[in-house]
């Protein structure tokens, strides 16, 4: 069969559809991140100044700073005022890639339902991965994230963080950097809608964790992908009969608390 040619604007009586230019500032967006990559820059590190990175990149003043604006929104620099000021290198997280979600999600009207949809799928993965993969040192991190949130069962206010902290960990221990991000962002939006468990199923929600943490110790990825499927599901059923409103209410990225996210995923 012959090759076809693409077809030319005009041609047939339709018009091609034109492809949108890539801004000047989203372009000089992504040179500076080739830059600070390539440069191997480090959390902390100071870019250039002002004068030298116009002179270094060769673009307006007004470009440059619109497009630091974009950069300290998705995380990579914080924008320092001041003497001995200008951007500072971060390194961006599950944070921002929560906020970028949940952003998504509201304009395409999808419900909490399709995040816990995706949670169930996503989670048994991720144990099974940690089981794998866990070092001696993340099993031992986790046996710490457990007792903590067992000590602060009776406050929520401290409870939250430490029982967090443990799924980070157990993200963290499948050494792959795309669930490290994605596992966390989900809990995130989940948690966005406000669901509060009550003391009893705090301590039910404990018992399951270290059971999971008992297979990821024993480098049983079947067992532990077994368990979190079983606590998936539990959790997906609870909230559908208990919270059948907030299941169907859209996401809103307005409902995430970025301030308190950004704390639980800062680098130590």
């Amino acid at each position: 069969m012959p090759r076809l040619a693409p077809r030319r604007q005009g041609e047939g009586g339709k018009r091609s559809v034109a492809v949108p230019k890539i801004k000047a500032a989203m372009r000089l967006a992504q040179e500076i991140v080739a830059t600070i990559y390539e440069s191997k820059m480090q959390t902390g590190d100071r870019y250039l100044s002002e004068a030298d990175a116009l002179a270094h990149h060769r673009v307006a003043r007004g470009t440059y700073r619109e497009a630091l604006r974009f950069l300290e929104i998705q995380g990579v620099v914080n924008i320092r005022a001041g003497p001995g000021g200008g951007p500072e290198i971060r390194r961006p997280g599950w944070p921002q890639l929560a906020s970028t979600v949940a952003l998504l999600l509201q304009f395409a009207d999808a419900p909490m339902r399709e995040v816990l949809e995706a949670r169930t799928a996503i989670e048994p993965g991720v144990a099974r991965m940690a089981a794998m993969y866990a070092t001696a040192e993340d099993i031992e991190v986790m046996a710490g994230d457990l007792d903590e949130i067992e000590a602060q069962i009776g406050n929520f206010k401290k409870f939250s963080p430490a029982y967090l902290q443990f799924w980070n960990h157990l993200a963290e221990s499948t050494h792959n950097a795309f669930l490290m991000f994605v596992s966390p962002a989900l809990r995130a939006i989940v948690n966005s809608a406000g669901f509060v468990p009550n003391e009893p199923y705090r301590l039910e929600t404990l018992g399951r964790l270290r059971l999971i943490h008992a297979a990821v110790e024993r480098h049983d990825a079947e067992g532990a992908a077994a368990v979190m499927t079983e606590l998936e599901h539990e959790f997906f059923d609870r909230l559908s009969t208990g919270y059948p409103r907030q299941m169907e209410r859209v996401v809103a990225w307005s409902d995430l608390d970025l301030d308190a996210d950004l704390a639980i995923g800062l680098d130590p």
